[in-house]
This record gives structure tokens, sequence and C-alpha cells, in this order.
């Protein structure tokens, strides 16, 4: 039970623990957006292959992996607060660290250090804010958190355009972020929910209870993040394409993931949960597998990518508020860590997979990752109509 509460059933939630979480998490946004760039331009002055370079910026994923086992356990001891905030100092001093050692081993082990302190706020807040949303107000809830990521993410890369990237001090600038975001944490001591624990976070779990949930949250972060990491590459290897997209598409996917998260959650809240994801799943998929076909004009494959990915990361507001409804008490926090692992896990996989296929065929390649993962998706989400209805 939280001694934080709802004052009237037509909120979104308290309004301390939703500002203060949504504040929270502009900045650790803001540090996942702008630390990975930083990594990778300044390991780049120091000669280090591009194999070497994703190896230390991808490790900090299997941490965050191990925050979500650990979550449960160590809140149930020690409490969200503590457990969080210890987790954003030590990513915090982990930033610093990197900077300081040119040994590789050192490096992977400090990525995955700081990754399973930043998977701590990741995996805590959200079940935080599951827990103390109204039932009416659910997925703006999800979505105004979907938001506030997106928006930090968006901003970050600004510290290295201030600072540059070659000194220490954008890494200690960017190691400030993780300390501001323990602020509106410690300021909800009195707002923290008391935890009853009931078990670990385990993904097979998730999958095995919600499978839809799963598939949404495989679908956000394995596309998401190969749509981010190649469309860039297939621009620059497309001779034809209009050249201003190399550097405006993964921005114009930024955007269009923070504007469209809102108006999904409120349609989504009128028409139903499982029947928006399918629509904006279908709609999304489509338009992003279109993109590779009309690089050509810059205006045209803008608006695909915008309205694509915003539609397509959609789905991981959607499906963090069918988990909130599915799972209730000291489950959601178990719930959480295994939707947090798969989202990682699909991190990993989506852009191999894609670029498998893209080593294939470059023109077909990507949309032909997008359309059968879209396929699965529906299958699963189509199968599963009559067993949680209202979701």
């Amino acid at each position: 039970m939280f001694r934080d509460h709802l004052t009237s059933s037509d909120k979104l939630t308290n309004a301390p623990g939703l500002f203060m979480i949504t504040l929270s998490s502009i900045a650790l946004g803001a540090a996942f957006g702008g630390y990975l760039p930083l990594i990778s331009l300044w390991l780049e002055t120091l000669s280090i292959s591009f194999q070497k370079i994703g190896i230390v910026s991808g490790v900090a994923a299997l941490g965050i992996v191990s925050s979500a086992y650990f979550a449960p356990h160590l809140v149930a001891r020690y409490g969200n607060i503590l457990v969080i905030n210890i987790g954003l100092i030590v990513a915090a001093l982990m930033m610093v660290a990197l900077r300081f050692t040119d040994s590789m081993a050192l490096w992977l082990g400090i990525r995955f250090i700081g990754g399973l302190g930043l998977g701590l706020h990741w995996v805590l807040t959200e079940a935080w804010l599951a827990r103390i949303a109204s039932n009416q107000g659910r997925t703006r809830v999800m979505a105004l958190y979907a938001t506030a990521i997106g928006l930090g993410f968006a901003a970050g890369p600004g510290i290295i355009w201030l600072f540059g990237f070659e000194t220490a001090t954008p890494f200690f600038v960017m190691a400030m972020l993780p300390l501001v975001g323990a602020l509106p944490i410690y300021a909800l001591r009195k707002h923290e929910p008391e935890i009853t624990f009931t078990g670990g976070g385990s993904p097979l779990s998730l999958i095995r209870r919600a499978p839809t949930i799963a598939m949404a949250c495989v679908v956000a972060g394995g596309v998401d993040l190969a749509l981010i990491t190649l469309l860039p590459v297939v621009v620059a290897r497309t001779p034809e394409a209009a050249s201003m997209l190399t550097l405006s598409i993964v921005p114009a996917m930024a955007i269009g993931n923070v504007v469209l998260q809102y108006p999904i959650a409120i349609l989504a809240d009128r028409f139903g949960l499982r029947k928006i994801g399918m629509i904006i799943a279908t709609i999304g998929l489509l338009l992003c597998s279109m993109i590779p076909f009309f690089l050509t004009s810059a205006l045209v494959a803008l608006l695909l990518a915008f309205l694509g990915a915003g539609l397509v990361y959609g789905l991981y507001s959607i499906g963090l508020a069918m988990l909130s409804k599915r799972f209730t008490g000291g489950e959601i926090i178990a719930a959480n860590a295994g939707f947090v692992i798969i989202f990682e896990l699909s991190n990993l996989a989506g852009p191999a997979f894609a670029g498998i296929l893209l080593d294939i065929n470059m023109r077909l390649g990507l949309p032909i990752f997008l359309v059968s993962v879209g396929v699965v998706y529906l299958l699963v989400s189509w199968l599963r109509r009559n067993a949680n209805p209202d979701n």
C-alpha cells in the first residue's frame, strides 16, 4: 500500500510522484542520450576500432539487464529511494572514471557498473508510476514518462556541442545529470511506497503470463534502435539519397517519439490499449518500411520517419500501461524488471537481425525486418484478444 494516494479518480496520479519522477527522468534521458555519443567520439580520438567502440558502448546494456534482476530484491530490503539514488551516484562516478583509464578491461567493467546504476532508476521509477497511476489516466502517465525520457535523450548531445569531447570537462558535466536526477527522487522520501516483494524479475515469466506486453516491448526496443542505428548508414550508402538525411533522419524520429506519445495515450484510454496498439503497430511499421524507397525526397523521408517512429515507440507506453493493469501489488516491480530485460535484449538483437537482412539486400532488408516483427506482434495480440479484452 502507498502512503502516496490519489486525490480524485479523474486525475492522472498524485502530483508529487508524477512531477518529481518526470523531472528525474528528463535528467536520466539526457544522460543516456548524451553519454553514448560522447564515449564514441572520445574513443575515436584514441584510434580505437569501431568494433571495440561498439562493445564498450553496448556492455552497459548487460548492466541494465542485471539491474532488472537485482532491483526487486534490493528494493524489498532497502526501499526505493535509497536504491535508486545510490544507483545514480554510482552511475555518475562511473561516467567520470571512464575518462581516466586507457584499459579495455576497465572500460568494460566501468560501463557494466554504470549501466547497472542507471538501470535501477529505470526499473524502479517505472514500477513506482505504475503503482500510483489512476485507472483512468494510466496510459497518459506512461506517455508523459516516455515523453520526458525522449526530451532528455534529445537534449543530451547538446553538452557535446557546448564542451566538445576531447577533454574531461564534458564527462564531469554529463556525470552531473544522474546527480541532478537524484534530487527529485529524494524529495519523494515522504511519499515512498511500501513494498511487498513477490519474486524476481523474469522475462520468461512475463512472456508466459503476458505475451502481448512482451511483444510490444520487443517491437519498441528492437525496431526503434534498429532504425536509429541503421537508417543513417542506409542513407550514406545510397548514392541518390538526399544528403541532409544523414544527419536529420534520427532527430526527426526522436521528435516524432516526443510529439506523438500523449495523443496515442489519449486514443488508447478511449478506445482500448490492445486495439490502439495493433493500429499504431500496423501503420507505424508500414510507414517506417517505406523510408528506404523515398530517400531521394528529404521531405517525404523525414515525414515517414517522424510519423512511423513516433507511432512504433508508442507501443512502449502502451506496453507499460498494459503491464500496470495486469500486475498489481508487489508483482509490479518484478514484472517491470522483466519488461526492461526484454527491452534491452531487443535493443541488442533488433539491429543485429536487421543488419543481416540489409547485408543480403540493402533496399528490402529493413522493410522485411519491420514487416516481419509487425506480423508477429499482430498475430500474438490477436490470438490473445479474448484473454484480456480490456487491454
